[in-house]
Parts: structure tokens; C-alpha cells; sequence
């Protein structure tokens, strides 16, 4: 009973997770800041903060980054996402069938990665 009890509770945690999402996590925190003072920081339509921001994506989810500052063109982008190489470890898991295809890729998103964690984002000034 105590082996059944042992092997199931090992099963059942390796199918919990994937690989990407046990090491990197589901989330990463990025940083937003402008060069321009007294610009206002948005990400997908919600007010940051002046100047510079920190923000947790998940990595599931897609956002939009927008810098606004009176008498300016407001300026935005979207994040772009890469694949997460360490989601291809579920390959040794399970043949990747489980923890890559439904736990990294389909629930958690964990299979990608913001290509990066820093953003400079500044509004379009006539000068």
C-alpha cells in the first residue's frame, strides 16, 4: 500500500507540471520606462505609472504597451514572445505528450518567453 501510495503521489506531481513551468514559471516580470518626464506608462489600456513601471505578464496572455504625454503622439508595441527551450526536458517526462502539449502549452503558456524583460518606450515629440 505504501509503494502504490508512493509511486501514485510521484505520477501525479510529474503530471502536474511541465518542465517549463516547474523551472521558468508561468510568469516573468517585465520593466517599462521612458525617457520622456511626465509620460504616462499603459499596459493593455491600464495606467503603470510616470516614467517607469514594472509589470508581471504571464506568459500565456498577449499585452500591448503604450507611453502617452500631452502635446505628444502616443506610442505603443506588443511584446513579442519566443519559444522556451526547456519545455522540450518533457520530452524525457512522458514523451512530451502531457507536460508539453497540455501542461506547458495549453494551460499555462509556459512553452514561450518574452523575447525581452526591459522596455524603453518613449512618445512621439516634435522638438
Amino acid at each position: 500500500m505504501k509503494k502504490t501510495l508512493m509511486i501514485s503521489t510521484l505520477l501525479a506531481t510529474t503530471f502536474i507540471s511541465g518542465c517549463s513551468s516547474m523551472f521558468n514559471g508561468t510568469t516573468q516580470t517585465v520593466n517599462i520606462r521612458t525617457n520622456e518626464e511626465g509620460a504616462k506608462l499603459y499596459v493593455n489600456e491600464q495606467y503603470m505609472g510616470q516614467d517607469s513601471a514594472t509589470y508581471t505578464f504571464k506568459k500565456k496572455d498577449n499585452y500591448v504597451l503604450r507611453v502617452e504625454k500631452e502635446g505628444c503622439q502616443s506610442n505603443s508595441l506588443k511584446p513579442e514572445k519566443a519559444f522556451d527551450p526547456t519545455t522540450l526536458l518533457g520530452i524525457f517526462i512522458d514523451y512530451g505528450i502531457v507536460s508539453i502539449l497540455l501542461i506547458d502549452g495549453a494551460a499555462t503558456g509556459a512553452w514561450q518567453e518574452f523575447e525581452q524583460t526591459n522596455y524603453v518606450l518613449d512618445p512621439i515629440c516634435d522638438k
